[in-house]
């Protein structure tokens, strides 16, 4: 997947937090490109490509793919999504998040890189890590 110039305005950084904040957001960004032609969006102080975010929610399992639509994307409650899915709310929170987390590894590849063999990768990082 192809990374755009992505800076940070503080020193804290959680990928997968950072993109779940931006998927909040998908129905107006995809707006805007349909609208401008314009994948590029710039958020918060990251620079990132539309046409990444939508096909990367492809590369989801179909029940991460649905929870993660309904709750983020859609904004629905966890107790409305378990419904419509027929699970339970602790079910729809961790496919959500587990959603979240390998989206972030495959829009910030570089950050799991950097993660020493056999260890996970730290869930904060300096403002310098995304300098490449």
């Amino acid at each position: 997947m192809e990374t755009k110039n992505r800076k940070r305005t503080d020193s804290r950084f959680i990928p997968h937090r950072v993109l779940r904040e931006v998927y909040r957001h998908y129905i107006d960004f995809q707006d805007y490109y349909q609208r401008t032609g314009n994948d590029i969006i710039e958020y918060k102080g990251y620079v990132i490509s539309f046409v990444d975010l939508k096909g990367s929610l492809s590369q989801l399992s179909k029940r991460k793919r649905e929870a993660f639509f309904y709750n983020v994307i859609l904004d629905k409650k966890q107790e409305d999504v378990a419904k419509i899915m027929n699970v339970t709310t602790v079910t729809v929170g961790q496919y959500v998040e587990a959603a979240c987390i390998i989206l972030a590894k495959k829009y910030f590849p570089e950050l799991e890189e950097q993660s020493p063999k056999g260890r996970k990768p730290k869930q904060h990082y300096k403002n310098d890590d995304l300098d490449t």
